[in-house]
Parts: structure tokens; sequence; C-alpha cells
């Protein structure tokens, strides 16, 4: 059983935050900084950098008051907000960046080190600087933020030191730098990476207190604090040293202070303090990769030692750290790090933009910040990201993407919700109420089927050609109906068990069963991405259901335009399959009857016969389902038309290619032209995979099964709503 010990905002957020933002570009870069950019130049640097940790700071405090953020930081929050592969794929870069970044400032103290003692040899020095590191964090972390205390108090002597140096006698102030050794953006680039510590407070969510304050005051003072020393830094330095000697010497800090050992102190404990800061933070975020089981070998990172401490992960990062370590240059990849941070800050910023944005009501943060905040981060991330190193951020946008492939293709399940759905229906609201205002046209149409479906069992043959009218881009709503008028008898049956404290399990497992047979028809087109949906409704008659969901339908956003129904071999049910096609057309829908060969199917999926006649009412919307059933099977059609006598041919002939050019037909669509009395055609013309008819005017459900018996193939039988146009 391990015993987690809390951390106050000051031991577990403040104290990591600030000494990971005063570090080594502090003292070593930021002299350049004004050199080149002068003072006012510096400031405008200083500030476009703090807009990131800013807003990015705002957020992590606005989310924090509305979730429990647990183990994690950063990707807790992004995995919570926006789901468990989109954090994952953020959170797995984010923990190996804290991994490298840790190598990295091992290497700065080394070379500090070294400077002093040239003797030592480096390597073994950076690695007896990381043992001591694991060795902390391993005992305990509160160790470890104990000894930053030490640390934050030689960085406070070196500014006194600095301050209460020497300035050069009439030494120019320096507002406005000429940008000599690089230009604005560049010099940006430089800095920039000064103001990415506040992942080192936030990767402590798991071991606070309170993360709802303190991830917020602590994250907050410290890029408040921060800023302050870093525009009085730059101040002092452009008062005190002339740009030559700012932009040529990276030690004028240690040269213009009071006490040179402070700075070199400081510069060795800034370095130290970071990567203690990394070894510390990093494996808290694999540690929650584990929990979630993201990452490979997950309930091993997830452990945790009797102190609370993740003792796997910790291992697991040293062993990363020692391996940058020996193979040796960082510096190739310090930019790619530092794109991996500003897409988790940036991702954080959308996670509380998109929150805010989808009106829903889970989002109720107790410190709420306006819009404008998450969105000027988000922007601002993506741009700087472009402006350090374009090719670098391009490199990191790929590796994200791969990373998140790989987490869908895991298939996560997460003990959370998150705010997907709520964004997808908040985009889909929208893009409906636009369509309001939109004129309506057949431009935009495309099938979308409503199937009513007595016997689910009987539909797995049939559902395959709807996959084939639908494919990609339409729908299918399938409905079947619970009937819950009983006979006497079953009344009777049902009174008898309420008294004897039997429960109704015949109507209950039926239910279950339509339920779960219409998952198993429909889950194939689900998994390819066809909007499929399907609903028991409960009734007193089959036709009454039908006739009401259609009803509702037709009212509701993107309803169904066909209703496709099924010719049963059974002439009893002629009368309920006219009931249906007359629900069809009362609510102006398009109808598509199949009737299926028992014994061919579908064929080979190759050649489509498309009927049409001399003044065909059908004519559109049998091109379009044609149209759709070619390009998915990859065949090609047949335009059929049956001519009186041999006079008409050539006029029929030259109907059919008119409207196969109208129709913008495939280039190998054929014309055939039977002579003779249309059902006496039908055997010669009808060699196909499908024939496709259309529904005369006046119904006649015997003239339709005699022409699918006469082609001896699967049929359809079509008649449009008047929606549908082959010419738009």
């Amino acid at each position: 059983m391990s015993t987690r010990r809390r951390f106050g905002t000051f031991e577990g957020v403040f104290t990591p935050t600030i000494l990971t933002i005063l570090g080594v570009i502090m003292y070593l870069r930021l002299g350049w900084v004004v050199g080149n950019a002068g003072f006012g130049g510096a400031l405008v640097i200083i500030l476009l950098a703090k807009v990131v940790t800013v807003t990015t700071g705002l957020a992590i405090a606005s989310m924090s008051s509305n979730i429990k953020i647990g183990d994690g930081g950063s990707y807790a929050i992004i995995s919570r907000s926006l789901g468990i592969e989109i954090g994952g794929a953020v959170g797995l870069p984010l923990y190996l960046s804290q991994s490298l970044g840790a190598a990295m400032y091992i290497v700065g103290f080394t070379e500090g080190w070294t400077a002093i003692f040239p003797e030592h040899d480096p390597l073994i020095v950076s690695s007896l600087v990381l043992a001591l590191l694991i060795t902390t964090s391993l005992i305990s972390a509160r160790v470890a933020m104990r000894l930053q205390y030490f640390i934050m108090f030689l960085i406070g002597f070196s500014l006194v030191s600095l301050f209460a140096g020497t300035r050069e006698a009439g030494a120019p102030i320096l507002l406005w730098g000429s940008y000599e050794s690089a230009p604005f953006w560049a010099v940006f680039a430089i800095f920039f990476p000064a103001v990415t510590g506040i992942e080192a407070g936030a990767a402590m969510s798991g071991e606070l207190k309170d993360p709802k304050t303190s991830l917020r005051n602590g994250i907050l003072s410290s890029i408040a604090i921060s800023f302050v020393v870093y525009v009085g830094i730059a101040y002092w330095l452009s008062t005190a040293v002339d740009s030559q000697t700012l932009r040529s010497n990276y030690m004028v800090m240690l040269d213009i202070s009071r006490w040179q050992w402070a700075i070199l102190a400081a510069i060795l404990g800034a370095t130290l303090s970071s990567a203690l800061g990394a070894v510390v933070g990093g494996p808290r975020t694999l540690l929650a990769l584990g929990q979630n089981r993201v990452v490979p070998f997950g309930k091993y990172f997830a452990k945790r030692s009797k102190n609370g401490e993740p003792q796997v992960a910790i291992l697991f990062t040293g062993i990363i750290v020692e391996t940058a370590l020996v193979l040796g240059d960082l510096n190739t990849i310090a930019p790619l790090l530092t794109m991996f941070f500003l897409i988790t800050y940036g991702t954080i910023n959308l996670a509380v933009l998109i929150e805010k944005q989808t009106g829903i009501t889970s989002y109720r943060p107790s410190f709420d910040v306006p819009v404008i905040v998450p969105l000027i981060g988000t922007a601002w991330c993506a741009i700087a990201m472009f402006l350090i190193n374009p090719l670098f951020a391009a490199v990191s946008i790929l590796v994200i993407i791969v990373v998140f492939a790989w987490q869908v293709r895991l298939g996560h399940t997460a003990p959370w919700g998150d705010v997907r759905q709520g964004f997808f229906t908040a985009v889909a609201e929208w893009a409906i109420r636009m369509g309001y205002h939109v004129p309506k046209s057949a431009k935009s149409w495309k099938p979308n089927l409503m199937i009513p479906v007595e016997n689910p069992e009987q539909w797995k043959d049939r559902l395959a050609l709807v996959r084939d009218i639908v494919f990609p881009r339409g729908s299918a709503r399938i409905f079947s109906v619970r009937i819950l008028r009983r006979t006497v008898k079953e009344q009777i049956g049902k009174w008898v068990g309420h008294y004897f404290g039997r429960k109704e399990a015949g109507t209950q497992q039926s239910e279950a069963n339509i339920e779960a047979a219409l998952k198993a028809v429909t889950k194939p087109m689900q998994e390819e991405g066809i909007l499929t949906v399907h609903t028991v409704i409960e009734a007193n008659e089959f036709l009454e259901g039908i006739s009401i969901c259609t009803q509702s339908l037709r009212g509701m956003p993107l309803p169904p335009n066909i209703m496709f129904l099924s010719m049963s071999d059974e002439h009893g049910k002629n009368e309920r399959l006219e009931a249906l096609m007359s629900i069809a057309s009362r609510e102006g829908m398009g109808i598509v009857v199949v009737k299926m060969h028992p014994e061919k199917g579908l064929g080979e999926k190759q050649k489509i016969n498309l009927w049409l006649g001399t003044k065909s009412p059908n004519r559109n919307l049998s091109v379009l389902t044609a149209l759709q059933l070619e390009r998915n099977w990859k065949g090609y059609l047949n335009l059929v038309h049956a001519a009186e006598d041999a006079e008409k041919v050539l006029r029929a002939r030259k109907r059919l290619r008119a409207i196969a050019s109208v129709a913008r037909l495939p280039l190998d669509t054929t014309v055939s032209v039977q002579v003779g009395d249309f059902f006496e055609t039908i055997p010669a013309g009808s060699e196909a995979d499908l024939n496709i008819f259309g529904i005369p005017e006046v119904l006649d459900l015997n003239a339709m099964r005699r022409a699918a018996e006469l082609a001896d193939t699967t049929c359809l039988f079509i008649r449009e709503s008047g929606e549908e146009s082959l010419v738009a």
C-alpha cells in the first residue's frame, strides 16, 4: 500500500516552475538578446514569449477548477477534455521531451562544471549527476523539492550580486538594437525556451493537496515574478554594458557581478534544478500514461513504491536520459523538444476554447477565463512554432499525427467522458442552423435511406446492397417495431405470471433479440464509417410505428429521402408493402424496392441494367442510384429501352445516349434497345447482375413481381420524389 505525500502550492508548483523558467538562458543568453534587440526589443520578445505561458497558465487554472486532474498534468487535462487518443498523442512526445530535456540540462551543468574543473571527464560527471537526481527522486519527491529551496537561494543571491555589480562609466542606454547578429524572430527563437517551464509544476498535479488552487496560484505567480526578473535584468544590462559586449560575451553577467562565484553557483544550480524538475515531473507523466495503458507495459509504469514514488517510471526515465547522454549531440533535437512543449500548450488552450464554445453544461469552472484567452493561446502557439523553426514544426506535427493514429488503432477505453461528442454535436448544430438559411437544392442530394425491418435476420443480404447504395457519404436509418398490443390469451398469461412473481421473459427477450439482431446487421456498415443508426420503436402495430417514425423524422434535421423496402415471396404481404409505399409517398420520400434473387444474389457486382422508358417519371432517382452502385461495384452501366417496333430503335438509342451525356454517366456506359412488348423483351435484355426498373404511377405489385421473375436477377424498383435531379 503506497503512501502518497501531498504538496502545497509553494513546494509543489511554484518552486519547480520558477526554477525551470529562471534557467541557463537567463544567465547566458539574455545579455545577447538585449545586445541584438535593445531593451525595447527585448521587452517585446519577453512579452510575446510570455503570451504563451500566461494564456496556458490561465487555461490550466480554468481546467483544474472544472475537473479532477489527477496524475499527468497536461496529459491529464488534454485526455479528459479531448479524449484519451489525443491525450496520448500529445502526452507521449511530451514525456520524451521532458526526459531529453533533463539530459540537456545535465549537459549544461556538466559544461559549467568542466569549465571550473577541466580535468573531469564530461560523461562521468553527467552520469554521476544523473545518478544523484534519480536516487533523490526514488527516495522522495519531497526531498527533491526541498533541495530546490537551496537552488532558489543561490539564484536569488546571484541576482543581488548582479544588481550590486559595477557599471561601465558612461555606457549609453541601449533602447533599440540593430539585430546585427540575428534578425528579430531568430532572437525570439533563442529566448523562447526560457519561458517554457510551466510543465514542471503542472506535472506534479497528482501530488498536490489542492490541485485546483495550487496549479492556479503556483503557475500564475511564477509567471508574474519571472516576468519582473527578466525585464529587470534586461533593463539593467541595457544600461550597464554596451551592445557589442553584450553580443560577443555570453558570460557578461559573470563579469559585471559583485561576486562572480555567486553567478557561477547559480548557473550550476539552475541547470541542476531544471534537470531535477524534469526527472521528477517526467516519470509522473509516464505514470499517468501507464495508468491509462497508453504506452506498452503500462501496468508496470503505473506502479508506485511504498512511499508513493513511481519507481519503475523513474528508473525507465533514467535509462532514456543516460542513453541520450551517451549518444551525445542534443543540440540538434533541442528545437523539436520546444515544438512538443508548444503543441502541448496549444492543445491545452484549444481544449478550453472548445469547452467554452460548445456550450456544454459540464464546463462550469470556478475560475473562468474570457474566450479571447484560449483563442490567443492556441493561435500564438501555432504561429510561434513556425517562427522558431518551420522544419521542426512540420516534423513535430507529423510525429503527433503518427502517434495519434497509433493510439486510435489501439482502441483505448477511458473511465471518463470527454468533450468530443459535444464538440461534434455543436459543429453539426451550427451546420444545421446555417443550412436552414440556404435554399434547398438537388445539388446537395445524397442517398439517406430509411429502412423498416420486421425480421432483421432476413436483411443480412439486403443490407449489403444498402451499403453499396449509400457508401461513402450517405446514411441508413433502420427501424423495427416492438408490438405492444396483446391478445386476450397473452394478457391472461401476463396476469398469471405477475401473480406468481414471474417476469415476462419472453417479451423482454424478444425485444433484446431484435435490438441485438439490428446491432449485428448494422455493425459492418458502421465499421466502414457509414452513418448507420438503428432503433426499436414501441407501437400497437407495425405500420403505425413506421408511420409515426416517418412523420417525426421528416420534421427533423437531415431527414431521410428514400424509403428502402423489400418485396417478399409471400404474396400475402403485398398489402403491407403497398401501405409502406403509401406512407413514403405521403411524406415526400423516394422509394426503392428490392426483390432479391434467392440463388444469384448480387452476382458478380459488375453489370447494371437500367431500364428507361420514353417518358419515365423515375429516371432521376434511378440514374442516381445506378451511379452509386456503379461506383462502389467498379462495374458499368447498360441503359436499356423496350421499343414498340424497329422504326423507333434509332430514336431510342439517340435518346438514351442523350441521357447518358446530360447525366454525365461514365464513358464505358453502353446502350441497348430491345424490340417488342416490355415484358417480352425482359428475358433477352436483362442479362446482368442487377436490373433496375421504374415503379409505374399506378402501382401494380404483380407486374413488378413478374418483371423480377422474367429478369431472373435481383431487381430494384424505384419511384422518385421529385427532389432528385440527374443533371444537378
